[in-house]
């Protein structure tokens, strides 16, 4: 932002100057094929007819500055929420793929429990030890239960 601040500058002086170089005078002079021409200076082999330019008006250079800077900030004020919406998106994109895949894991886990194969537990020993009916039934109870919480479509 500090970069074009030497140009800024520059501009307003130029601009407060221009009022000054506006007050010059003006010929105007008709050639020999009845051309109209306009010049700074009378040309040197004919009358020309002269007459002074209006000055410009006055630029109000508190109201250029404050419109500038207004527009810096609307402008730095969409660039955050375009950054924010974007945050946003990917977030939301994050949690789906991660939703997806806990459903993935669900339903193998559920799949391995209705395969009837024998599943395996760690007791507090840490023995293994073979799932019997009521356990078994309880984890495929979770089981359904994590399907059914990750599979199935995101609340909006």
């Amino acid at each position: 932002m500090h970069a074009n601040r030497p140009a800024s500058l520059i501009t307003l002086v130029l601009i407060a100057l221009l009022p000054a170089s506006g007050l010059a005078q003006v010929y105007s002079w008709k050639d020999s094929s009845g051309k109209i021409h306009y010049g700074d200076r009378p040309p040197a082999e004919r009358q020309a007819a002269s007459r002074k330019l209006a000055a410009p008006p006055a630029v109000d250079v508190e109201a250029m500055r404050s419109a500038n800077a207004e527009k810096q900030l609307t402008e730095r004020e969409k660039q955050q929420k375009s950054k924010e919406s974007a945050a946003k998106a990917e977030e939301v994109e994050a949690a789906a793929r991660q939703r997806e895949e806990n459903c993935r894991q669900a339903r193998t886990n559920l799949a391995s429990l209705e395969s009837g194969q024998i599943r395996f537990t760690m007791n507090a020993k840490g023995e293994r030890i073979a799932m019997d009916g009521a356990t078994r039934e309880a984890e495929l109870a979770k089981a359904r239960s994590s399907v059914d919480s990750w599979c199935k479509p995101a609340a909006k």
